[in-house]
């Protein structure tokens, strides 16, 4: 069966180690849309916060964000399939790690949320300045994240606990072994990444394609990643980054070059134009 849709994680998988889409890629991407595959960006992040250089991409028409709690139709702000934890499960979450310290993040409504003092312990954080101001520059601080969450009754598509150590995680793990129904993940190591029970990217990626008449079957999934893996699982084609997980790489159908040897237009080339 011929290839139809082209899902892609963003960091660490389509963007280099600068956090830039290679001109390779861009190229790929575009031939692929030329030819009719649609090229959907499947992020953990939130959508408001999706790279400048695959937003510009003419022809991209769905994000799949969250970890697929949210899919939007490009240009919309109303998402086409959901998959959100309540108010009063984020709450709930809230009151278990409030007292950690760490960063916290709501993403709800397409944009992520933090609470206002936050802002000071960010400068604590052994980080890059690059991701201090990244930080600063796309989220929205609000001077009470339980209000706020209580005032959204829509829900909540993510929490994202950014920066952790190693104890640090240790103890939030334990803070949220209480909480039932919810799905924990990391994509970048150093992070905890909550959705609710049964939201990933496979998941998000199946809402879409129930939305737009396609199979599973018929997709193409790249990642590198532990939220990329049900999505890698599920798809026709599950594409694994060289620099990816051991586990994503045991469960694809293809492991193809790194995302600095722009490994995702090497596999689009070989798996969607090997006859051409």
């Amino acid at each position: 069966m011929s290839i139809k849709l082209i899902a892609l994680d963003m960091d660490g998988t389509l963007m280099n180690s600068k956090s830039e889409l290679s001109e390779g890629n861009k190229k790929a991407l575009e031939k692929a849309m030329q030819a009719g595959i649609l090229v959907v960006p499947a992020t953990g992040r939130v959508y408001s916060t999706l790279p400048e250089s695959v937003k510009n991409l003419h022809g991209v028409k769905y994000v799949l964000s969250s970890n697929g709690a949210a899919v939007y139709r490009v240009g919309e702000q109303k998402p086409i399939y959901t998959n959100f934890m309540s108010a009063e499960k984020a709450l709930k979450i809230y009151e278990a790690i409030k007292k950690v310290h760490c960063v916290k993040e709501f993403y709800i409504n397409g944009y992520g949320y933090f609470e206002k003092k936050i802002l000071d312990c960010i400068d604590t954080f052994d980080i890059l300045p690059a991701f201090r101001k990244y930080y600063k520059t796309t989220k929205v601080a609000v001077e009470n994240i339980e209000e706020f969450i209580a005032q959204n009754k829509q829900g909540v598509e993510k929490i994202n606990l950014p920066w952790i150590t190693i104890e640090l995680r240790k103890e939030l793990l334990q803070c949220l072994s209480a909480i039932e129904d919810i799905a924990l993940t990391s994509s970048l190591g150093a992070n905890i990444e909550i959705n609710n029970k049964g939201a990933n990217k496979g998941d998000g990626l199946k809402g879409l394609c129930n939305v737009i008449g396609l199979d599973m079957s018929e997709v193409m999934a790249f990642g590198d990643g532990g939220n990329d893996l049900e999505m890698i699982e599920q798809s026709g084609y599950g594409i694994a980054m060289a620099n990816g997980e051991e586990v994503v790489k045991q469960k694809a159908k293809f492991v193809t070059l790194s995302n600095d040897e722009d490994g995702v237009a090497y596999a689009i080339e070989k798996f969607c134009f090997r006859n051409s």
